[in-house]
């Protein structure tokens, strides 16, 4: 008997990094909530994540998500919290050796006579770095997001954004773009030409300059975690309700903040700019530049041992 065989999500793994107490579990807990509030993802059929508690390199079990129609089996990966002191070295070390070992499992599987047809890819795609609401920014971020770059595609994100005044917020964005801006280029990966076919139609470039330009000039993307119940906590659930609608954020005496409205942050943007607009760079710079550069260094470091 003929069966159809089952279509195989294209699988996506982004890490979420920051500093100590910046809310990286919460807003992966937030990310999450909203894509199933958008029918992206059935959370049924997942595992939650824990708000609080320490947190080491954790690999949560993959979703899938509806991209347009195409089936993304997307792996969030916790990190622990980059501290402020001496330790920062050591703790960014443990997140860029989990970033190097899996191009090695890559590489491994690569060098082999008779290869696992079954094997996954497990590279770290992106990087959701939040960055704490305050100038200047901290050395400490910056340089993590400098190191981070030659390994992975690094998005930048403003946490905390229901805390900050619109000028404030300008403030922070323009102080990003003039700090690494000149020496890094934080969305190569959706303007690379991976598939080295730039035909396409002048309408179709100008719009797709525009939509980069957007993306470009707005980053560091403003996000805001959602109040989730702690554990033991009598509640409801996840989402708020207003006016008979599940809405995902935080109440205050003087209103409530929508994690999902365009109008209180730009969650939307950094949602649209990973499972639409740069999915297909995303995993093709990761492959084609990123791991390619770290199979050049491993094979030459090799070659140069044996001399």
């Amino acid at each position: 008997m003929f069966r159809a065989r089952r279509k195989v999500a294209t699988p996506l793994n982004v890490m979420i990094v920051g500093r100590e107490g910046v809310g990286k579990s919460t807003f992966l807990r937030t990310l999450l909530a909203s894509l199933s509030l958008s029918g992206k993802v059935d959370m049924s059929k997942s595992t939650p994540v824990p708000v609080s508690g320490e947190t080491r390199i954790k690999v949560h079990q993959p979703v899938e998500v509806d991209c347009n129609g195409h089936k993304v089996a997307l792996t969030l990966i916790d990190t622990p919290g980059l501290p402020y002191s001496a330790e920062q070295g050591t703790e960014l070390a443990t997140v860029m050796s989990y970033i190097e070992s899996q191009f090695e499992t890559a590489l491994i599987e690569e060098l082999k006579v008779k290869r696992n047809p079954k094997s996954t890819d497990t590279m770290v795609h992106a990087i959701l770095y939040l960055l704490p609401p305050m100038l200047p920014f901290h050395p400490v971020d910056l340089s993590a997001i400098r190191t981070l770059s030659n390994r992975v595609n690094v998005i930048p994100l403003l946490a905390h954004a229901d805390s900050i005044t619109n000028r404030q917020l300008e403030n922070l964005k323009q102080s990003l773009a003039k700090t690494l801006g000149e020496n890094l280029d934080l969305l190569s990966f959706a303007t690379a030409d991976i598939d080295g076919d730039g035909e396409v139609e002048d309408d179709e470039e100008e719009e797709f300059k525009r939509e980069i330009d957007h993306l470009k000039t707005s980053l560091p993307y403003t996000v805001i975690g959602a109040e989730f119940p702690l554990p033991g906590q009598k509640s409801g659930g996840d989402f708020l309700v207003v006016d008979g609608k599940n809405i995902l954020g935080r109440e205050y005496k003087w209103g409530i903040v929508d994690v999902d409205n365009q109008e209180h942050c730009e969650l939307h943007l950094a949602k649209y700019l990973i499972f639409e607009f740069a999915l297909p760079g995303l995993r093709g710079f990761t492959r084609n530049v990123l791991y390619e550069r770290y199979r050049t260094e491993r094979l030459m470091a090799h070659a140069g041992g044996k001399q």
